[in-house]
């Protein structure tokens, strides 16, 4: 996976000459990868990356090398940037974006990251000052762990780097883990480690005289109160805005792109204004899923309006048992295997593209949790009881709180205490807001966007370009001032769809398996449906032949048949029943449940994550790394 490593300090003894290179070769072991690094007097810098855009080697200098800076990750307002730059006299060797950052900083010092749009991580070092800088993106698109190791300070875009350092304790976080198996992603700056720690959105980590200090250079914040505007002159501002955050993506020439296109409502729309933007027999759609799912149907009529070039790559019921180490390996084990499906397509999608477009963060920025009785103010308590309510009736706790006695030995919870459910009262409360409904909005772009959606934009970054139109930061500001009614049921993104794009409204979407606009599709479908519940009611099933939705995925399945017996060999093992974590009773008490026909795939799949990444880096078997397909 590309990113950044690094050391300010002794490097451990006996590994001084090989510490940086053995921290990057264990952020990314394939030798596919393109190595940058660079020793100085207590201090190390290195890149890993695919060098697909940014070939130049790091890290950058100034005109008098003082100063330093290693990236990985992209700028999209970069121009602007430059010609402010070039007014002031700085003179440009390269025009990469690592140059120009370095620039952006010698002119403005630390405040120079408050206005970068992008996806990024980077870390600059100023040789007379003895200080070291760390900043990342708004969403943590590009991740950053860190952790002190006696007067060292350890830094890398993986937790896995850091392990690299024999003095870094294995201790595990007892807390992460409850956090993870409660709500499928890790809180705050928590890792699965209690000595490393994750850099938090929109930060800048300022590392000098063995002093750690982090200060944020942005905050997310809801309107307050929301401004008066009509609904036609919010669609046409959300229209230009996301027509805007595509074209600033698609400036750099002379790279072949593609979106993973589903059946759903993001991606649709940046593959229309792709395909407005670029020539759209250029553009690839790759969809990926169970053979006659919904998505395929969908996607596929998309594309013929578009006129992008379709793909469809087969999800396998066994993939996971090629794949599955790999997707610990790349999220550090705090990615839930179940949502790593991007990982067992990729292969196939790079050998064609080397961008790739996805309508990620879309649901988060326009209408996630928004529930109607939820658009008053309240207090902090009944705030934070609708958050509770309203994550439970989506579904985002993969064990429920009231649970946890049952799944956990008392050791372990004597340990975590109710620091759980005080971390989701706290990001709900962070977001300084009197309106639930932007509470939910806020942990859920504060805590699981970055902790969480994240990681299959990491799975993508390992071969690919990820670009994340939504991510934009225009974009995001403007959803920030969209009031909560026009974002329910993402009312305001439907209606610009059908008002920008009519002919793909037309085209039903997988939530729902109707049209987004009234249409003769629509009302067919609709009329069918109504028939074919009175022919069951009736008793005539076999006429009525009902539909039911068709997933790409179905983990539930699989999981008990093709891989049954890989599930139970793993978390039925005495190894992952005595580590002192789990109540084994509870354990196989869920396996023997799922496997007669109940739903726990979610639990199970991020059981399985806990185990695999323990085995792998902590019991040091590095078998479960190259797959279990043999």
């Amino acid at each position: 996976m590309p990113g950044i490593v690094g050391y300010v300090g002794s490097a451990p003894d006996g590994l001084s000459s090989m510490f940086l290179a053995e921290m990057a070769r264990a952020l990314e072991p394939e030798g596919r990868f393109k190595i940058d690094l660079y020793h100085g007097e207590s201090v190390g810098l290195g890149r890993v990356t695919l060098g697909i855009a940014d070939k130049e080697t790091q890290p950058v200098w100034n005109e008098d090398e003082s100063i330093c800076l290693v990236m990985e990750g992209e700028i999209y307002n970069n121009d602007d940037i430059r010609q402010r730059l070039v007014q002031n006299g700085h003179r440009f060797r390269h025009g990469n974006d690592a140059e120009l950052l370095l620039h952006l900083y010698e002119e403005e010092g630390e405040k120079f990251a408050v206005n970068l749009n992008g996806a990024f991580v980077l870390a600059i070092w100023d040789q007379r000052a003895k200080k070291l800088l760390v900043a990342n993106d708004r969403f943590c698109l590009c991740p950053l762990y860190y952790a002190r190791v006696n007067e060292r300070l350890i830094f890398a875009s993986g937790v896995r780097s850091l392990l690299v350092d024999p003095l870094l304790s294995r201790k595990t976080d007892f807390i992460a883990i409850a956090e993870f198996l409660t709500f499928d992603h890790v809180l705050d700056d928590r890792t699965l480690l209690k000595a490393v720690r994750f850099l938090p959105p929109a930060s800048l980590l300022l590392y000098s005289d063995s002093h750690i200090e982090i200060h944020p250079y942005w905050k997310l914040r809801y309107a307050d109160p929301y401004p008066v505007r009509s609904k036609e002159d919010l669609i046409e501002e959300f229209l230009y805005l996301l027509e805007q955050a595509v074209a600033r993506m698609t400036r750099q020439g002379g790279l072949q792109s593609g979106i993973l296109l589903s059946g759903g409502l993001d991606s649709r729309f940046i593959t229309a204004f792709l395909s407005k933007v670029l020539s759209p027999r250029t553009v690839h759609s790759f969809t990926f899923g169970i053979p006659d799912c919904d998505d395929l149907h969908y996607a596929k009529e998309v594309a013929a309006r578009t006129g992008t070039i379709p793909h469809f790559n087969e999800l396998k019921p066994d993939w996971l048992l090629e794949k599955a180490g790999e997707a610990v390996r790349i999220t550090d084990g705090m990615g839930n295997l179940v949502n790593s499906h991007a990982l067992a397509t990729l292969e196939d999608e790079a050998r064609h593209v080397q961008v790739l477009y996805k309508g990620f963060m879309g649901d988060a920025l326009m209408g996630f949790g928004q529930r109607r009785s939820l658009w008053t103010s309240c207090d902090e308590t009944t705030g934070v009881r609708a958050g509770f309510q309203v994550f439970d009736e989506l579904g985002l706790f993969t064990i429920k709180p009231e649970e946890h006695k049952s799944l956990f030995t008392e050791s372990f919870l004597s340990e975590v205490g109710n620091s759980v459910l005080d971390g989701f009262v706290s990001g709900l409360r962070n977001s300084e807001s009197s309106l639930p409904n932007d509470q939910i909005n806020y942990f859920y772009l504060s805590q699981r966007v970055p902790r969480m959606t994240v990681h299959g934009v990491t799975l993508i970054r390992s071969r690919t370009i990820p670009r994340l139109p939504y991510t934009d930061i225009d974009l995001v500001e403007f959803s920030l001032h969209v009031p909560p009614g026009l974002r329910l049921e993402r009312g305001l993104m439907k209606d610009a769809l059908i008002e920008a794009f009519p002919k793909l409204a037309q085209i039903p979407i997988t939530e729902t398996g109707l049209p987004l606009m009234i249409c003769v599709r629509d009302v067919t479908e609709r009329a069918n449906r109504v028939i074919r519940w009175h022919l069951n009611s009736a008793g005539l099933k076999w006429i009525s032949k009902q539909r039911w939705s068709r997933p790409y995925a179905n983990n539930r399945l699989w999981f008990r048949t093709v891989l049954r017996n890989w599930v139970e060999r793993t978390l039925l093992n005495p190894r992952m029943l005595e580590r002192g974590y789990f109540n084994p009773t509870y354990i196989k008490r869920l396996v023997d449940e799922h496997m007669s026909g109940a739903n726990h795939e979610v639990a199970i799949g991020a059981l399985l994550t806990i185990e695999l990444w323990h085995r792998i880096y902590l019991d040091g078997d590095r078998e479960e790394l190259g797959g279990l397909k043999r």
